[in-house]
């Protein structure tokens, strides 16, 4: 049952929200801040769910309801959109529009957050329980700004920091250090904690103990603080939740809100109300009717992650019974044999897939595409088989932020961190984190032993259980494996609908560049700077 959604498009009807306002240079009009609201429980809870519905990021944008998108900056990704193909390649200034678009996006999370709890505490709430359920409202309230300043300080660093509504003379703001956002992060966070519902007690949708855990463990971990990360894991893994048995089931429209999901954006697709996801439009494949965009793509790179259960695949595979042409043994052998979550990840040249038709169709040869992949795959994690796609923020499809093989393997790094390394960790651990992910995903994968994992067998568990899905940015940038993207070249297959499929010996994006003392952090928006004297840029960007 999705509440949320169904009570923000009332809430968006009923107070004009905007999409385009400037935050930090009044108070803005779609806060919920005139004089005849915030009277009654009613109120509140219609703010409330605006703090939700800020999880959302339009039609394009990038934010927590499209966070898969931040892989497209690492190794894993390529993308054919040039904004995000900018940041990927070291070429973004000041006035890209994801970086522009991001900062708008969390900081209108912030407002609202912000304007909730200037109000919240002098509504009435009647009845039994009232102040219990005021408590729970709070807390949602406060791990939801948290979630917006994690992203604020993961991509920017230091930010201006606003606890209340932003007046007019707080367009001038300046950034506060790093250190003071975590702070207020971290009260947020003890509040959240102590004040929400634990999992299943809670509407679906909203934030629970377990949300609020997840994100400190996060938090944690940007901090490179291994016990509090650890602690937090912990915690997490007393209150129930459970890995999905089939991988495939995990992210899956018909099996939404399972036991491993903590934490997701609800999704509704009511006609031309606009109230489902944007996401699947950007990682499905573009064919000929213009359903999908073909933004996401995945890379060789990442396919060479997945490692081998079989060495030697028996055949190639024939496209059809009429057609002698098949896929090149050389090309066959690439993917066949790997960790099975290849396929459950990648749309690559021999799979099949059922098209908006019910149609078994066969990749590539039945595909009949306007712009294919640059890369000559498409994804097929967070696209639904069979799904009509006709207009934007259309797909039913929840988007997954935090699930309980995310808190596993974290759990895994921080005590191998925090106990000298990975050849420290006990068999137990390993048996309750890694091994059991990999069990999971196949019988045919070996399981590690102690004394016989490394750092980097933890780092790559996490790229291939989590491609895409977002984490695999920020694990890169606090392990230092996204400075692999100085000097990347993406490479791929060349693939044409219906035709042979070779691989592609050329460089298909230009040449990456990173540079470890600027790109870290992405610069300030330029117009953000432009209000004030006191907010200042990111090093190795312009003014």
């Amino acid at each position: 049952m999705k509440v949320i959604k169904y009570i923000t498009i009332l809430v968006l009807l009923l107070t004009q929200f905007s999409c385009d306002e400037d935050f930090l240079e009044k108070s803005p009009n779609n806060a919920l801040s005139a004089s005849s609201f915030w009277s009654n429980e009613s109120d509140a809870k219609a703010g409330l769910t605006a703090i939700y519905d800020a999880l959302e990021t339009g039609n394009e944008s990038i934010g927590w309801a499209t966070m898969g998108l931040f892989d497209l900056f690492t190794p894993l990704g390529n993308s054919r959109t040039g904004f995000y193909r900018q940041i990927a390649e070291g070429n973004h200034n000041p006035n890209n529009r994801a970086v522009n678009e991001l900062w708008e996006n969390m900081y209108r999370g912030v407002v609202r957050a912000n304007d909730f709890l200037d109000h919240i505490y002098e509504i009435p709430f009647e009845g039994e329980n009232g102040e219990v359920r005021k408590n729970v409202m709070i807390g949602e309230a406060k791990f939801l700004r948290a979630m917006y300043y994690y992203l604020l300080i993961e991509v920017y660093g230091d930010v201006p920091l606003f606890t209340s509504v932003p007046s007019i003379e707080d367009a001038d703001a300046s950034r506060a250090p790093v250190s003071e956002v975590v702070a207020l992060m971290k009260e947020d966070l003890e509040t959240a904690i102590n004040q929400l519902p634990l999992p299943g007690d809670e509407e679906t949708g909203r934030a629970t103990k377990g949300a609020a855990l997840a994100l400190r463990l996060k938090l944690a971990l940007f901090e490179k603080d291994w016990a509090g990360a650890a602690n937090a894991a912990e915690e997490v893994m007393t209150l129930g939740y459970e890995l999905e048995p089939e991988y495939p089931n995990v992210i899956n429209v018909d099996n939404e809100n399972n036991k491993e999901v903590i934490f997701d954006v609800e999704h509704v697709f009511m006609n031309e109300s606009e109230s489902g996801g944007n996401f699947e439009k950007m990682y499905a494949f573009r064919s000929a009717s213009g359903d999908g965009w073909s933004w996401v793509q995945p890379t060789s790179w990442l396919v060479e992650q997945f490692e081998r259960t079989i060495e030697n695949p028996e055949e190639g595979v024939d496209f059809d019974n009429e057609d002698p042409d098949r896929i090149p043994d050389e090309i066959y052998e690439y993917f066949e044999g790997r960790d099975p979550r290849l396929d459950q990840t990648i749309l690559r040249p021999g799979s099949h897939f059922i098209d908006k038709n019910d149609q078994d169709i066969l990749y590539p040869h039945d595909f009949q595409a306007v712009n294919h992949s640059q890369v000559g795959m498409h994804m097929r994690k967070y696209v639904i088989p069979g799904a009509e796609s006709s207009q934007s923020r259309d797909s039913p499809l929840d988007y997954i932020i935090f699930r309980y093989a995310d808190v596993l393997l974290n759990y895994l790094e921080a005590v191998a961190m925090r106990d000298g390394g990975a050849g420290n960790l006990s068999q137990g651990i390993l048996d309750r984190t890694i091994n059991a992910v990999r069990s999971r995903a196949s019988e045919d994968l070996p399981l590690y032993t102690a004394g016989n994992i490394t750092m980097d067998d933890i780092y790559r568990e996490r790229i291939v259980e989590l491609a895409m899905e977002g984490w695999s940015y920020f694990d890169m940038k606090r392990n230092g494996m996204i400075e692999l993207n100085d000097g990347f070249e993406v490479h791929g297959l060349t693939v044409d609908a219906g035709k042979d499929v070779s691989f592609n010996p050329n460089v298909i994006n230009q040449v990456r560049y990173f540079d470890p003392e600027v790109h870290y952090l992405w610069p300030i928006p330029t117009s953000e700077l432009e209000r004030g004297e006191n907010l200042t840029q990111n090093p190795g960007y312009p003014e």
